[in-house]
């Protein structure tokens, strides 16, 4: 792709700094411009010889005619040849009117008008501009009068006198990066139709929509419109080039606002695209109407009117936008560069004989921007949509491994559940189960009021092992109560005192640190009763300016060395894993004389 576009840009730009070698038209030429609209060639004639047409000192391309009628005369010497030919062409494919008048000696010929509205050139001549064949004499030289109207103000004069090989060249290389622009232009609207529906990027269906506006204008900018295609229809002729245009800031518009990726608090830039598409409907409408009825011959000066605002305040949108760092850089100098290109066709007016400058002022520079700002937005696109695909895939992948680690995880909790469930009910019901053997084969001893004992602890047991393996449906309402009932049930099930103070006013703990807290205190709780062989269990909870909630489970047993725990007391182990996944600190205080767990957790963690 990077050497197609450098070569494209290579050839381009060849092309608009190659030098004509034709022969100078402007060496003799004169000019005579007068408001009579009337005067025949005769006249003419009479003011050439009474010397009233004029040499230009500083001679332009464009020339500010505003309706009247401007005469240029310049003479063809006579040829050592039987028949000699030159083209003779004005390079401007939308002229009012010019007409050819040939003097020689005392014979006027008068060779066809010209007009892109009425007597349409390129039927005679297979060429986008007027051209003239002029066959000159071998005898007695020829002079050339040309008549030319136009009605709007600039009017572009590039004029070419050329032998039959240096026209034949000049529109050969002409076509041939006509050509080559075109197939730029489909190659682009191709890739970007594909791209969208594979990706189903619908929006970037608007650019593409946009480009093709962009070929149809350039079809009517350099006349192959007119030449191949509505050389019969007036209203294509005359509207197309405003047409389309409006069209394409349409699909811009539409492109901008549902492609880039706007906050939600830049409800402003959304509505400045949002508007400056849907101001260009009506007169979208317009042209409709005028399509089908006719009429508004002036439209398209109102239509270039507006366009032309709306690109200001789209370029100063997109100026913010940058410097929100919504949209890179790149972006605005691709929206600036055709808007610049525009301006320095209307201001620029190089001297006749500086063909580089006469390039670079002409159309040429707009449609090379034009390029430029296509391969730029298609980066844009191409980046944007691949960014934020390879974003998913990577959230995709994290959101995997996060999922399978939650399932192992999962797995790992239930089994060390399931056999802690198994070591409670083996190390509490076991020996209950054991003993109840042992008492019913000694048939001495067997008596009813042993039996009973062994099933009261028995069933003693059962609800102190429900109770602390039950879990209700904890959250930050009922977290209090919840633990505040759970130790009222085990202080009548145990023989330990177990005494509570809870002091958590004005917190909001998330669901799942009030169920990992309850779990911890049942944990605690529940290894004190069981292995302590304490008379007092206390349980505390409060907090430090709502930022860190302690925790204290003390017990006054015997105690039991830190540092000889097996990793098989799931309990223990229990308590430490929630505390990690809590993000908290555990320290552990045990001696003969007691013990102490100690918690901190931070609230907003």
């Amino acid at each position: 792709m990077k050497k197609i576009t450098l070569l494209f840009f290579i050839h381009i730009i060849s092309f608009i700094s190659a030098q004509e070698k034709q022969k100078s038209v402007y060496d003799d030429l004169k000019y005579f411009d007068t408001k009579e609209q009337n005067l025949s060639i005769s006249e003419i004639i009479h003011n050439y010889e009474s010397g009233e047409f004029q040499k230009e000192e500083n001679q332009k391309i464009y020339k500010i005619l505003n309706g009247k009628t401007f005469w240029y005369h310049f003479s063809l010497d006579k040829t050592s040849k039987k028949i000699d030919k030159k083209y003779f062409t004005i390079a401007n494919t939308y002229l009012d009117f010019g007409k050819v008048y040939l003097k020689k000696g005392n014979k006027i010929d008068t060779l066809s008008s010209v007009s892109y509205n009425e007597f349409f050139p390129h039927r005679n001549i297979f060429y986008r501009n007027p051209v003239w064949k002029i066959e000159t004499d071998s005898v007695l030289k020829t002079d050339v009068f040309l008549r030319i109207k136009n009605s709007s103000g600039r009017t572009r004069l590039a004029l070419y006198l050329e032998n039959e090989n240096e026209f034949l060249k000049r529109v050969q290389s002409e076509y041939f990066y006509f050509g080559l622009f075109i197939a730029f232009l489909i190659s682009m609207t191709l890739i970007l139709v594909f791209f969208a529906v594979l990706k189903k990027e619908y929006a970037v269906l608007f650019y593409a929509a946009y480009i093709v506006t962009v070929f149809f204008e350039f079809l009517a900018g350099k006349g192959l419109g007119v030449q191949y295609i509505w050389s019969d229809s007036v209203f294509f002729i005359n509207n197309v080039r405003s047409f389309s245009q409006t069209i394409g800031v349409l699909c811009m518009g539409l492109f901008y606002l549902n492609f880039y990726k706007l906050n939600a608090n830049q409800k402003i830039s959304k509505g400045i695209f949002k508007w400056g598409a849907y101001f260009t409907i009506p007169f979208v409408l317009l042209y409709v109407y005028k399509f089908f009825f006719g009429g508004f011959i002036t439209l398209y000066l109102y239509v270039w009117t507006v366009l032309k605002i709306i690109a200001f305040i789209w370029v100063l949108n997109h100026i913010y936008l940058t410097i929100k760092k919504q949209l890179p850089l790149y972006l605005v100098i691709a929206f600036i560069v055709p808007i610049l290109a525009v301006i320095n066709g209307q201001i620029m007016n190089p001297e006749v004989h500086n063909t580089l400058a006469i390039k670079y002022s002409g159309p040429n520079i707009y449609y090379l921007a034009l390029s430029l700002e296509i391969l730029l937005f298609t980066r844009y696109i191409f980046g944007t949509v691949i960014d934020t695909q390879r974003s998913y895939f990577k959230l995709k992948k994290v959101s995997d491994e996060l999922k399978y680690n939650f399932q192992n995880k999962t797995l790992e909790v239930q089994q060390q559940e399931r056999n802690k469930l198994v070591n409670n009910v083996h190390d509490t019901f076991g020996g209950y189960l054991e003993a109840l053997k042992l008492r019913l084969l000694q048939k001495a001893d067997n008596t009813p009021e042993k039996v009973q004992e062994i099933l009261d602890a028995f069933y003693k047991d059962y609800r102190y092992l429900l109770n602390s393996l039950y879990a209700p449906k904890i959250n930050s309402e009922n977290f209090i109560s919840s633990l505040i009932e759970f130790c009222e049930k085990l202080d009548k099930l145990t023989n330990q005192k177990i005494s509570h103070n809870f002091n958590l006013d004005g917190i909001d703990l998330p669901q799942d640190k009030c169920v990992h807290i309850y779990r911890i205190i049942s944990e605690l709780t529940t290894n004190a009763i069981k292995h302590s062989k304490s008379t007092i269990i206390n349980i505390n909870i409060h907090q430090q300016k709502n930022k860190v909630v302690f925790i204290e489970v003390k017990d006054d047993g015997i105690g039991f060395i830190t540092d000889k725990i097996s990793d098989t007391s799931f309990g223990l182990n229990s308590v430490r894993e929630r505390v990690s996944q809590l993000k908290g600190t555990l320290n552990i205080i045990s001696n003969k004389t007691g013990s102490t767990f100690k918690i901190e957790i931070l609230v907003n963690d």
